[in-house]
C-alpha cells in the first residue's frame, strides 16, 4: 500500500490521474478564473496539510493531497480506483457524486442518542466523507424530471443555489440542500396551482372573495358617481 505522506512530482501526479503533464502543471500553478489558488493548493489548504515543496523548482505534493483532489473532482472513486467517465457530449463531469476533501466532524451515522440528533450533514458511509453532487446527479435528488430541466431551471433562478464551486470551477451541491429543495418544491407547486388566496372565510369555514361591488370603498365611489350620471 502506498504511503500517504509520500511526495509525488507533477509527472507522477499526471500518471496517477491518467492525464498529461500539462494538465498536472495547471492543477499546480494556474489560478482559477473565479478566484482562489490553483486546485492542488486549494485542496491542501482545505485539508490543513502543509506543502512546503510545492514552491520548489520541481514541485512535489503529499500523496494524500493528490488523492483527495482526484476524489474531489471525479478522477478517483473512494477506493482509489479510476472513476469511469460519464458518457455523452458536452463538458466533462464526474460519473457519480465525488468526495469533498474537507474533514467532517459529524457524529458517526450509526450512533444513537443526542449526539446523533445533532448531525446536520449527510456523510457517505462508504467513503466516510461528504459527497458533492454535480448537475448530472443533483437533478434527480432535487426532484427534477431531467438534467436538462434542472439546468434550464438554474438559468431561470428556479433551482437551488450551488453550495460551492469546485477546484475545476464547476458548481456542486450537498445532499441535504437538494433534499430540502425537493421537499419545499412540493409546497411551492401546491401554492402555485392552488390559485389566488381567498379574501376571508365564513363562520362555517368556506372561503369567499370580495367583489368590487361588495367593497365599501367601491360602493362609496358608486354612490358619488350616481347623481352625476343621472344629470
Amino acid at each position: 500500500m502506498a504511503r500517504q505522506d509520500e511526495l509525488l512530482t507533477l509527472n507522477e501526479i499526471a500518471q496517477l490521474a491518467d492525464v498529461g503533464r500539462q494538465t498536472a502543471q495547471k492543477w499546480h500553478g494556474q489560478p482559477r478564473k473565479t478566484g482562489g489558488e490553483p486546485p492542488l493548493r486549494m485542496i491542501a489548504k482545505a485539508m490543513n496539510v502543509a506543502i512546503p515543496e510545492a514552491n520548489d523548482r520541481s514541485p512535489r505534493y503529499p500523496r494524500k493531497v493528490v488523492v483527495a483532489f482526484l476524489k474531489a473532482v471525479g478522477y478517483m472513486n473512494a477506493d482509489e480506483s479510476p472513476m469511469e467517465r460519464r458518457g455523452g457530449r458536452g463538458k466533462w463531469s464526474p460519473a457519480k457524486p465525488t468526495i469533498d476533501p474537507r474533514p467532517t466532524e459529524q457524529p458517526d451515522a450509526e450512533q444513537s442518542g443526542p449526539e446523533a440528533d445533532k448531525q446536520a450533514l449527510y456523510v457517505d458511509r462508504a467513503s466516510r466523507g461528504r459527497l458533492r453532487y454535480y448537475n448530472a446527479h443533483a437533478w434527480e435528488v432535487a426532484g427534477f424530471g431531467s438534467e436538462n430541466s434542472f439546468t434550464s431551471s438554474r438559468t431561470l433562478g428556479r433551482a437551488p443555489e450551488p453550495d460551492g464551486i469546485d477546484e475545476l470551477e464547476r458548481p456542486y451541491w450537498f445532499r441535504e440542500t437538494l433534499e430540502k429543495w425537493a421537499v419545499d418544491n412540493m409546497d411551492r407547486k401546491a401554492a402555485r396551482f392552488a390559485g389566488p388566496r381567498p379574501d376571508g372565510f365564513t363562520p362555517e369555514g368556506q372561503p369567499f372573495r370580495i367583489l368590487p361591488g361588495d367593497n365599501y370603498y367601491a360602493k362609496k365611489a358608486a354612490e358619488q358617481a350616481g347623481p352625476a350620471v343621472e344629470k
